[in-house]
């Protein structure tokens, strides 16, 4: 009977050290979501003394979830360095094809785009991104843009010309492991942030 017992609670710590395990990875990606007419309609999460702050902005500039038809909304995202230490900033999560910044989904998974496209950047060596304490980065860009073509710092943008949304329920969203080196040609020597997931829920009424 003794050794039954003992078998049995030999499991029973093994299944908690996997649900312990399964757990811990789910916590390595910080998740936030705002729902739809939220109070508080801005992500803020600070990470290894990065501030990041995203957002949908209406057209009077505020953080909003909810837009009447016909109007336009911004896509807003700001990271400042308070991390007491200089560091370099590659902006490659603006153009990368993962994550899909900026892309706007309604509820039943239709992909509508994103406000803009990378034609190219302007090979000038991470040594000119450097991000000092203090500094703030914002990438802002309207969802009905009319600009044709755009820059910001060393990327060569264009908008895709969207159409304001018709009326209802959306959202954007998405997850990155942003990377701080502290030094260039050693990747090892970096601040890193995890992998950070964000999720905005909003409507066009």
């Amino acid at each position: 009977m003794k050794k039954i017992i003992l078998k049995t609670t030999a499991i029973l710590l093994i299944l908690a050290g996997v649900v312990a395990c399964g757990k811990e990875n789910t916590d390595n990606v910080y998740f936030r979501e705002i729902a739809i007419g939220s109070a508080n309609p801005v992500i803020n999460y600070v990470a290894n003394g990065i501030e990041f702050e995203f957002c949908l902005l209406n057209e009077q500039g505020e953080p909003a979830t909810i837009f009447n038809e016909g109007k336009n909304f911004s896509f807003y995202f700001s990271a400042i360095n308070k991390s007491r230490e200089s560091l370099y900033f590659d902006y490659d999560f603006i153009y990368l094809t993962e994550p899909v910044f900026c892309r706007v989904y309604n509820t039943d998974g239709k992909d509508f785009g994103k406000p803009y496209q990378c034609n190219g950047a302007t090979f000038i060596g991470l040594g000119t991104y450097l991000f000092h304490n203090d500094d703030t980065i914002i990438f802002q860009v309207p969802w009905a843009d009319d600009r044709e073509d755009w820059n910001w710092h060393s990327l060569a943008l264009k908008s895709t010309q969207q159409d304001y949304l018709p009326k209802g329920k959306y959202y954007t969203e998405f997850e990155y492991n942003f990377v701080f080196r502290r030094t260039l040609n050693n990747d090892d020597d970096a601040l890193n942030t995890g992998k950070i997931k964000s999720k905005i829920n909003f409507e066009i009424k």
